[in-house]
């Protein structure tokens, strides 16, 4: 269940609110901090008590439809979807379903079914059922979220770090823990600041993502004591691949041996930066190279 609660200014500064006493104001903010994610209070008289209110408070919320109170002794904040959205990932639905049955949203508002007259009009209706409406919000914002995601991932110049942030966020997902916009901000800083000492900071980020895709973690870290080995390896890579032939024969040749390299982490990240030494030199694939290559 999420920790936070928000309150609309809408509700909270209209005349019908302040005009209610302080102690019965306090009452309300107090139910809705102790709400459940779909605006649920299963104690009421314990809250009154905790906060010095009297009935009439609870009686005053209830009369100018700011609460509704079941039988039951279960009380919900009428206007509860307007003040709170909980993200997908941290919604706990309520567990007073049979309270939750007696209720329909008309908008964000909470109206008992009985109190609802349903009109139909071509696909407009003014009373829908909750589960629909919160499908509804739920939806349109798994999209913002998406579109959201996909600019920042397009901030991101390297091309192969950019489609394994995106993978990243694939594999969050197929594991019911989406990230949200802020989440993938920070991951992105995060990645580049565990791996700014490395000599190839873009494969490193890849090792790093590949790790946590493989064992389906939901956060990144670093490479542990592969960090200097890596970075000394590409040093020394880099001096040899001063002198070496930057022909198409020389790099696929320099391509071809990177099998020989023992740590198979230095071995990727160094064929990778061929393959992408190859493309930007001679705009093609190593990969289509080699396999013209083989069927010549």
């Amino acid at each position: 269940m999420a920790e936070r609660r928000m309150f609309s200014k809408t509700i909270i500064n209209s005349d019908l609110f302040l005009d209610l006493p302080s102690s019965a104001q306090n009452l309300y903010f107090h139910l809705s901090l102790n709400a459940d994610d779909e605006g649920f209070v299963n104690s009421p008289k314990k809250i009154m008590k905790y906060v010095n209110s009297q009935i009439e408070d609870m009686e005053l919320l209830v009369e100018n439809g700011f609460i509704k109170k079941f039988d039951s002794g279960i009380v919900v904040i009428i206007h509860w979807n307007l003040h709170n959205y909980i993200q997908k990932d941290r919604f706990k639905a309520t567990i007073y379903q049979k309270e939750k049955q007696q209720l329909v949203l008309v908008g964000k508002k909470y109206v008992m079914k009985d109190e609802c007259t349903q009109f139909v009009s071509n696909v407009n209706t003014d009373c829908v059922s909750i589960l629909e409406t919160q499908d509804s919000i739920e939806k349109n914002s798994e999209e913002q979220d998406r579109l959201e995601l996909v600019g920042i991932l397009n901030e991101i110049e390297n091309e192969k770090v950019r489609a394994k942030f995106e993978s990243f966020i694939n594999m969050r997902e197929k594991n019911h823990s989406p990230l949200t916009p802020d989440a993938l901000r920070i991951l992105i800083k995060k990645a580049y600041g565990l791996t700014k000492s490395l000599a190839n900071q873009d494969e490193a980020i890849i090792m790093i993502l590949d790790r946590s895709i493989i064992n389906n973690y939901k956060d990144i870290y670093p490479l542990e004591n592969m960090e200097v080995g890596v970075a000394n390896h590409f040093e020394n890579i880099n001096c040899e691949v001063e002198e070496m032939d930057e022909s198409k024969e020389g790099i696929y040749k320099e391509w071809l041996n990177t099998d020989s390299i023992a740590n198979l982490e230095v071995q990727r990240a160094y064929k990778n930066s061929l393959e992408e030494k190859f493309k930007k030199l001679y705009n093609e694939d190593i990969e289509a190279y080699h396999n013209r290559m083989l069927n010549s």
